[in-house]
């Protein structure tokens, strides 16, 4: 039998990466609809949407050592399933995409809570070292 290359870890990881990617694209693209209504209020969040979705995007590509030693939480299933369900919260709007982009933030936002109660690895964890008190 020949060796697989692409082992079923690396499968995962992949399905995982481009599930967020997806999700923060749908945040871009609600952001993009902020702007249409052109008030502060609309603005605003937008603004966040926009910056907080290209870095969730590029930081899927590259994972600078300072963001995963900061924003440790990012990195562990229940960190970025409270992220999404937040990030769902304030993607929420009265148009179809807003509800198209906060129905998948959520939804995968549990599926990550769901997963942390659960053995299942996606994630090369960040060194925890300073997390941890040794006894």
């Amino acid at each position: 039998m020949g060796s697989n290359r692409f082992g079923s870890s690396m499968f995962r990881d992949i399905v995982w990466r481009l599930i967020n990617i997806v999700v923060a694209a749908l945040w871009i693209v609600a952001a993009a609809f902020h702007f249409v209504d052109r008030t502060f209020q609309s603005v605003m969040p937008g603004v966040a949407l926009l910056v907080i979705g290209l870095f969730s995007i590029i930081f899927e590509f590259y994972r600078p050592a300072v963001v995963v030693e900061n924003c440790y939480f990012l990195w562990n299933f229940m960190g970025r399933g409270l992220f999404f369900l937040l990030m769902g919260c304030l993607v929420m709007g009265y148009r179809v995409v807003n509800y198209v982009a906060a129905g998948f933030s959520w939804f995968f936002g549990f599926m990550y809570i769901i997963l942390w109660f659960t053995s299942f690895t996606l994630f090369p964890m960040a060194d925890s070292s300073r997390h941890h008190v040794e006894p």
